[in-house]
């Protein structure tokens, strides 16, 4: 993208936010964008629709119609191109509105600066890109994905947050961008190996027998072959194989320890035990933070990677994994929003 025209249409009011904000995409080095501006949404429809624009940034305080009810009214609509919200305050019920109306992301004015907005874009542009680009058959999987979540009910959402958590894991940890994209998926896809496990087993609400964990343990092998269709296969499937493996080696289905465990499924596997305990379930409420950090700290050099645990604890301690802001996420593929 380093000498890419990147064509954006800016809804803004303000003229004096409109030269600020054009100055700030002048000055990103990299890209040069090419800026088109309305004051309202009255028009922009026709304008985005025609696919003359790569994204578009939407202030949400506008004359007549805001940015939230033109999210709302428009954004379930795949054809159109990333939207970015930007607002004057920072809200987060707001972004978490706006995200799930459909924004790809969200920023307060007061936080943005030309490095900020122009990667913001760039992050924008490259995410709607790898979920246009799903060929059917991986469509197909992410739906089953869905499937396997809607058998059981305790775990609404638990995909959208486990991909979330797993990426902002390992934007912690420097990741490169490509290698958080394979997290999401690798998130998304952990459990689709629950597909060949008797329904039965999923909801029953005893423990299991050990003729019953047998066959759960089945489901990291039954997913690693159900996506070797996927073009992201051998980067993907070692974090769907191995997110049950411990760090002590007493995790299943290769008794992986260590190093050998691949850092996707390490990862992978704090987040999917942060959000167990972090969620209400039939049997209990979502466990105190501090109650989290213990049990995640006891984990640590046991069932998971100590540097990872590390990592999450410190976010969490922070409050920078919210809730609201996981189930607002995006993007996800169509199958699993």
């Amino acid at each position: 993208m380093d000498t890419q025209t990147i064509n954006v249409l800016l809804i803004e009011d303000s003229a004096t936010q409109a030269h600020v904000i054009r100055r700030m995409l002048r000055a990103y080095p990299g890209a040069s964008f090419e800026v088109d501006w309305l004051e309202t949404t009255d028009a922009a429809l026709s304008r985005i629709a025609d696919g003359s624009f790569d994204l578009v940034l939407l202030d949400h305080n506008l004359p007549g119609e805001d940015g939230l009810s033109f999210l709302r009214r428009v954004g379930a609509n795949e054809e159109l191109p990333p939207i970015i919200m930007l607002t004057a305050g920072g809200d987060e019920r707001l972004a978490a509105e706006a995200m799930q109306a459909g924004a790809s992301d969200y920023y307060p004015k007061s936080a943005i600066s030309a490095e900020i907005l122009g990667h913001a874009i760039h992050k924008s542009l490259q995410r709607s890109q790898l979920a246009n680009h799903l060929n059917g058959a991986e469509q197909v999987i992410f739906t089953l994905a869905a499937a396997v979540e809607a058998k059981d009910p305790t775990t609404q959402g638990h995909l959208q947050r486990l991909a979330f958590y797993s990426v902002r894991v390992g934007q912690a940890m420097n990741l490169a961008e490509h290698q958080l994209e394979i997290l999401r998926f690798g998130g998304i896809l952990h459990d689709i190996g629950k597909m060949g496990v008797s329904e039965s087993i999923l909801r029953k609400p005893s423990s299991l027998n050990d003729t019953e964990w047998e066959e759960m343990r089945k489901h990291p092998a039954i997913g690693e072959s159900i996506c070797t269709t996927l073009r992201n296969a051998l980067e993907v499937n070692p974090i769907i194989r191995h997110h049950h493996e411990r760090w002590d080696g007493g995790g299943y289905p290769d008794r992986l320890r260590e190093a050998e465990i691949p850092l996707g499924a390490r990862i992978v596997c704090a987040a999917d035990a942060f959000d167990a305990m972090a969620t209400d379930r039939p049997y209990r409420n979502a466990l105190p933070v501090e109650r989290i950090i213990s049990e995640l700290s006891a984990g640590a050099g046991k069932q998971f990677d100590p540097d990872v645990a590390a990592v999450l604890i410190e976010m969490i301690s922070a409050g920078t994994l919210d809730y609201r802001q996981a189930e607002a996420a995006l993007p996800l593929p169509a199958a699993i929003r």
